[in-house]
């Protein structure tokens, strides 16, 4: 390469030695080679410009006792605290590209992909009830709606079922499956430039995206109500999909309800994990009173 090359050795699953035009990707370790080429699938079958490209692969055992590769370097800093108005632009731009993403025909994305990252792909593209979804990892509709029942009152679970049932029936999409600040890339003026780190992407319920569950504090803390982060998101993914989709109305009472119920104490998820029991019962008690204030 010419002209200097930037070592990054922070990251937690890859070394990364930025040049001027691209980026070599390393993994640490024999068990994250897995989940390296399974992101570089992603490049090679994105055509997005906030998506870096896949541009080679190499097997160098005189540079790497593992696969390294190389991908297109994209440009900008990790967002910091926001304040409501910067939130509400980051989750407009994010919500756009994201509808971009998800637009990508099955048929173009490789095997390895059609799961998630812990399970064996299946022999053919998996169909709506047979992706991941988060939904049904909490029991589905009718599970999650006894879940919250005492939250509701009866007049209003037909509502909330079919509002559940709505979100889980999207068709698969490509999803990132791990999205949250540190995976973003803004330039000085809180221009969204990039969305990094796709090794837990795969074919999955497009709601993968919507959860937010690792966002950090500060951005939850800059909401000017409870929803507002994905609301922001859903209304500008919406507008530029190219297929029918739930209400946002729906999609909020979906991901109200599986706060509530990922959020309980007697839960054992890896949503949310990074947050302090205190900040998880105080979301809860607010996804509770936000499920009443919507079904009334």
């Amino acid at each position: 390469m010419d002209g200097p090359i930037e070592p990054r050795f922070d990251g937690a699953t890859k070394h990364v030695l930025l040049a001027e035009d691209r980026a070599f990707l390393f993994p640490r370790n024999h068990t994250i080679v897995g989940q390296l080429e399974r992101e570089c699938d992603v490049y090679a079958t994105v055509d997005h410009p906030l998506v870096s490209k896949l541009l080679g692969r190499w097997d160098e055992p005189a540079i790497s006792p593992y696969p390294f590769f190389a991908v297109t370097r994209l440009r900008g800093s990790v967002p910091g605290d926001m304040s409501p108005e910067h939130l509400r632009l980051l989750a407009g731009q994010l919500g756009a590209a994201l509808a971009a993403c998800h637009d990508i025909g099955l048929e173009r994305v490789p095997r390895p992909l059609w799961a998630n990252a812990w399970s064996e792909p299946p022999l053919t593209p998996p169909t709506a009830t047979e992706c991941y979804s988060p939904l049904r990892e909490l029991g589905g509709p009718e599970q999650l709606g006894k879940s919250v029942a005492p939250f509701i009152g009866p007049a209003a679970r037909t509502t909330l079922l079919e509002a559940l049932e709505a979100v889980d029936a999207m068709d698969p999409v490509l999803a990132h499956g791990d999205l949250y600040e540190s995976h973003l890339l803004l330039d000085e003026s809180g221009t969204l430039t990039g969305i990094l780190d796709w090794g837990f992407g795969g074919v999955l319920s497009p709601l993968i995206d919507f959860t937010c569950s690792q966002w950090d504090s500060a951005s939850w803390a800059a909401e000017g109500s409870y929803g507002d982060l994905r609301r922001h998101l859903w209304t500008a993914y919406a507008e530029h999909r190219s297929v029918p989709l739930p209400s946002w109305e729906q999609v909020h009472m979906a991901l109200t309800t599986f706060d509530i119920v990922v959020l309980a104490p007697e839960t054992e998820t890896h949503y949310y994990w990074q947050k302090s029991a205190e900040w998880q019962a105080a979301r809860r008690a607010a996804a509770g009173h936000s499920l009443q204030a919507q079904l009334t």
